[in-house]
């Protein structure tokens, strides 16, 4: 990811609908062919959405996005993560989510009841427009601006946030709303802030304005309920450990951490499908320059960390996400996101599991883990070839032979800068085995292994590989490891006075 992405995928929503300039719209499609990336999200923005409301009602624009490991100087996303350091569009559950939310959204209800928005109602005018910070919420796990902006336009904003002391917050999310209303969500701010600045400009034009305003904090702090349940424990010798959970006023958080061998025997983690991390050390001098493909946990690599943001879907089976349950008031919690990130250390990983609010009243909950695989290397190591010089699609029928079954690669094709490969897994019966995973390596003629396997969203046994050099044609394919799903985790925590 970098700026131009960021950028672009602001203005699918608006794209999407024919709202963007000739000039926009010519901008905008470049880019989308020379970047496979952000191919992969306009694609995913437009899969066939279930609506719960009349989507007229509603016309919302929606990114998502969050900071990496602070005590890192310098970050850098690996292979197909996500490098979050402002507004970035990650995908296709973000923009639904987004899609009917308005400023009565149900995250804000015990804000309002507490009366703990803080009021700023400043007015500037930047390139003629008017834009008003109306005001803000300071909870523990996050900080929410609410502008009110006169005739938005499909020019986008970037804006920053510092504090007295001069330390600089990271946006994690943007969205509009109603064409008129832009919501903005940064890391919380610290505890002793007194005054905070925010300053707006449009990309490329050297105008800008700030707004300067008072707040406490302390008076949402108050009503924020911290956790320490420090429980931890090893499951198939990979150690899981809940060390904190932060219930705000507007969201709540669960913060856990994993860790597992180093020595070798275990390939690598993934949390869900989306979420990969393959064990790996390689040093790299400090100044070098981001590698070409996915190297992480990386404790080894110094300035470089690897994070993953995956939005979750409330209407999804709880197999496939996190879930948080109200046991006091019997009702799940709705979820919203998870993190997964590297941290300093060699095979560790964090995870940030993200939900609505917790009412005040509720005094235990059970939290439920994604579902997380452990990965071992697989026993066969032959390779398939895919050559694409004179046709886009291969039939191959293919069989990779395992202990625990057999993998069928029905068939390879070349598609917009990215290889796809359809298989499907043939489990031998009786082998004990639970949900297994494969996990594919994707390597052109130089032997650089390009970026790492993703799967079709909703459509089962569907990987495909963006393309580090789009004039690749040929191809070898490699089984790497293979994951096996742990027993699912959950954790009844309580949380009363």
């Amino acid at each position: 990811m970098n700026k131009e992405c960021h950028l672009i995928q602001e203005l699918f929503p608006l794209y999407s609908e024919n709202l963007v300039s000739p000039e926009t719209k010519e901008y905008i499609e470049k880019h989308l062919a020379q970047c496979s990336y952000c191919q992969k999200t306009w694609e995913e923005l437009n899969q066939p959405l279930l609506d719960v409301l009349p989507e007229q009602e509603f016309k919302v624009e929606q990114g998502v996005g969050d900071k990496l490991i602070a005590s890192l100087k310098k970050t850098v996303v690996l292979g197909i993560c996500f490098l979050l350091l402002g507004g970035v569009g990650l995908a296709y559950a973000s923009y639904t989510a987004g899609k009917h939310v308005s400023l009565d959204d149900p995250s804000y209800r015990l804000v309002n009841e507490l009366g703990l928005f803080t009021e700023i109602n400043q007015t500037k005018a930047l390139n003629n427009k008017e834009i008003t910070l109306e005001k803000g919420i300071f909870d523990n796990s996050r900080t929410i601006f609410f502008l009110k902006i006169a005739k938005p336009g499909e020019k986008l904003l970037e804006i920053s946030l510092n504090d007295e002391a001069g330390n600089e917050y990271l946006q994690r999310s943007s969205r509009v709303l109603q064409k008129k209303y832009y919501v903005v969500e940064f890391e919380p701010l610290k505890a002793e802030v007194e005054n905070a600045r925010i300053v707006l400009n449009y990309p490329e034009e050297k105008e800008e304005i700030e707004f300067l305003f008072p707040l406490d904090i302390t008076r949402t702090l108050q009503h924020t309920r911290i956790v320490y349940p420090n429980i931890e424990e090893k499951v198939e010798g990979i150690t899981v450990a809940l060390q904190k959970a932060v219930l705000g006023v507007s969201q709540s958080e669960f913060k856990l951490k994993l860790d597992w061998p180093y020595e070798g025997s275990v390939a690598g983690i993934a949390v869900g499908r989306e979420a990969f991390f393959p064990t790996s050390f390689s040093k790299i001098p400090d100044d070098a320059p981001p590698p070409p493909g996915p190297i992480a946990p990386g404790g080894l690599i110094p300035n470089y960390a690897a994070t993953i943001g995956v939005n979750y879907r409330s209407e999804d089976p709880p197999i496939n996400r996190p879930a948080l349950y109200d046991l006091s008031r019997r009702q799940e919690i709705t979820v919203q996101a998870g993190e997964y990130r590297t941290t300093q250390f060699p095979c560790q990983v964090e995870m940030a599991l993200k939900f609505d609010l917790v009412e005040p009243q509720t005094e235990e909950v059970e939290l439920v883990l994604p579902p997380i695989y452990v990965f071992t290397k697989a026993n066969n190591n032959d390779e398939i070839s895919l050559d694409f010089s004179k046709e886009a699609e291969i039939k191959l029928d293919k069989v990779i032979t395992l202990k625990e079954g057999k993998i069928i690669i029905n068939k390879a094709w070349l598609e917009k800068e990215r290889v796809f490969i359809s298989s499907r897994l043939e489990k031998t019966q009786d082998t004990g085995y639970q949900d297994l995973l494969p996990h594919f390596v994707l390597a052109d003629e130089k032997e650089q292994k390009q970026g790492q396997g993703r799967f079709t969203y909703g459509k089962d046994g569907e990987l495909f590989f963006s393309l580090f050099n789009p004039d690749s044609r040929k191809f070898s394919l490699t089984l790497d490891s293979m994951g096996e799903l742990l027993p699912r985790q959950k954790y009844t925590i309580d949380i009363s006075d």
